[in-house]
């Protein structure tokens, strides 16, 4: 078939060692650390394959972590496939022609597959549908593409049935559907499937996107949503929608999804912080907020790189998100919940793995060719370039967020006022960063709950106290807090004060307002508490002021601020 440009590339032979020195001076293109991380993964799936005859999920990936073989094995086809093009390694080739008698086995009656063996959501069919066709499409013709097309049809029928029309269920299922279903078209000869494409496409535009470039629409039933601005999730739209509708346009040649993937990828590049870290603290879905990306989802890759020749920001973001990536790869090899994991659990899950292989093999495969031409121009015009998170803007407000970014030449902080259920708000620092440590502050879950028990860990000992900055009153037995306060308004602004004088950039204030209130659905008790929270980046300081004005007698008062114990040194 053949509508994508089959790229090739060299591959190293020995073992991965990632050289981020190198990489980091520009030394390196972005293109070979992803194919470094990309083989890494690649060995890890094939050493975690399962080669027992008399198991019935022989050919799937084996998790050590989970001690199952996840549902969504099938998201490995394409990258071990394309890895075996570039390489001529047989076992690549070996490992997915096991794998792929897996996924028939697997596949339903229906033609979808079950996103864990024991459960009932099916909708993940829509990724293992996107890695066949991506398979597909680099094989070219060969035998080994021809044994997917059957699989194709059946799993393409399903999801023209369950998502073709649209729905109500999260945003980035209708966007992978829409070019799942293009690529389906393409390989089937079915002209309906590329009509449901383009209205879905065009819907998702049109009903989720908003002025500014922020997605709409990423919710889930396990957290009550009162208004639309809370359905906005960082990481799913960087690690999978964002990628998708680059991909769409780039085929489809869509003026419409071009102008549309353009803006949002730029308005939510604004979340990438200055070492590559992605900050989702105030996410719908916050509680697979890993800092890579979202636990499940595939990665930011695809997107920056797609699209990286319409933005020199994008590849940046490409090479500075790739290498935090890289440092969040355990001992073990295998990717934690996030750069601290190895330190509190034994075992990484294999699923990171097995999707970001996938978004590295589609950057590579599909991608701009950026690398040559960045070191070609040299170091002067590479420094040119810098993500929005690497300017000293003092201060930024996203009314649709309700949430705050402030910025100094050493730190950088994120105040949320969202209205997301169980996650950072009522002003708390939901990401506070320093240019020499990085992480110093973070605002996870609220109230730790496991909503998907296969992608989250099991509660630690400790795990039930919240890690977010905040207030927290008792009174008659009962605990009030700013976390559970919905309602908070924050204003913040760059000011003149010592930074901007010593470092040419403003610094900055914000200012929260709120009442403290309890925990109960819909946090609708206070304790007659109110709260201001000042903050203040000045010089080298990031400095908080509380002032608590408490109308009722209670029990306790406390000032939490729970600071981000530092990984060991190598």
């Amino acid at each position: 078939m053949g509508w994508h440009r089959n790229k090739t590339q060299k591959r190293a032979s020995k073992p991965i060692k990632f050289d981020l020195r190198g990489f980091l001076e520009g030394e390196r293109t972005v293109e070979a650390l992803m194919l470094d991380i990309l083989s890494h993964c690649c060995d890890l799936l094939v050493e975690e394959q399962v080669r027992d005859v008399w198991n019935g999920s022989l050919g799937g990936i084996w998790c050590t972590g989970c001690q199952t073989v996840h549902g969504r094995s099938g998201d490995a086809i394409f990258p071990l496939y394309y890895l075996y093009l570039i390489s001529k390694e047989e076992k690549y080739r070996d490992a997915a022609r096991s794998l792929l008698r897996y996924i028939i086995a697997a596949q339903g009656e229906d033609g979808a597959w079950r996103n864990e063996p024991e459960a009932d959501w099916k909708g993940t069919t829509v990724f293992q549908l996107l890695a066949l066709c991506h398979a597909y499409d680099q094989l070219m013709g060969q035998e080994d593409g021809e044994a997917l097309k059957p699989v194709i049809a059946k799993a393409a029928a399903w999801v023209s049935a369950t998502f073709g029309e649209g729905g109500d269920t999260n945003i980035n299922y209708y966007l992978s559907s829409a070019l799942a279903l293009l690529l389906s078209d393409r390989i089937l000869g079915k002209p309906e499937y590329g009509g449901q494409a383009k209205r879905l496409m065009h819907g998702c535009i049109g009903n989720r996107l908003s002025r500014d470039g922020w997605l709409f629409g990423e919710k889930t039933r396990m957290r009550p949503f009162t208004q639309m601005t809370c359905t906005v999730d960082v990481g799913y739209n960087l690690d999978m929608s964002l990628g998708v509708m680059a991909e769409y346009a780039k085929l489809t040649g869509d003026p419409k999804v071009m102008s549309a993937v353009l803006l949002a990828l730029a308005k939510h590049m604004e979340m990438v912080y200055p070492d590559g870290s992605i900050d989702n603290s105030f996410g719908s879905r916050n509680y697979k907020w890993t800092l890579f990306g979202s636990k499940t989802a595939h990665g930011s890759q695809m997107a920056f790189m797609l699209l990286a020749d319409k933005n020199a920001a994008f590849y940046r973001a490409a090479r500075l998100h790739t290498n935090y990536l890289a440092s969040c790869i355990r001992s073990d090899g295998r990717f934690g919940y996030g750069p601290m994991h190895e330190q509190l659990f034994e075992h990484g899950c294999v699923h990171p793995s097995i999707n970001r292989a996938d978004a590295l093999a589609v950057a590579l495969a599909y991608g701009a060719e950026c690398g040559q031409r960045e070191q070609e121009e040299g170091e002067d015009t590479r420094n040119q370039v810098q993500l929005p998170s690497e300017i000293l803007f003092g201060a930024k407000s996203y009314k649709e967020l309700a949430v705050h970014q402030l910025r100094s030449h050493v730190w950088m902080a994120t105040i949320s006022c969202s209205g997301v259920h169980n996650a950072p708000t009522g002003g708390t620092v939901g990401y506070l960063w320093h240019r020499a440590v990085g992480a110093v502050q973070l605002g996870g879950m609220t109230v730790y709950r496991q909503y998907e028990a296969f992608n989250m860990p099991k509660a630690l000992p400790g795990m039930e106290e919240p890690i977010a900055p905040r207030i927290e009153v008792s009174r008659e037995g009962r605990l009030y807090s700013n976390l559970y306060e919905h309602d908070a308004y924050a204003d913040a602004a760059a000011v003149n004060n010592a930074d901007s004088r010593e470092n040419g950039a403003a610094g900055a204030v914000a200012v929260v307002h709120g009442k403290l209130k309890a925990m109960d659905e819909g946090s609708c008790y206070d304790c007659a508490a109110f709260y201001r929270i000042d903050y203040e980046l000045d010089g080298d300081d990031f400095i908080k002021r509380y002032e608590i004005d408490v109308r009722l007698a209670c029990d306790n008062i406390a000032i939490v601020e729970p600071i981000v114990t530092a990984p060991p040194a190598p």
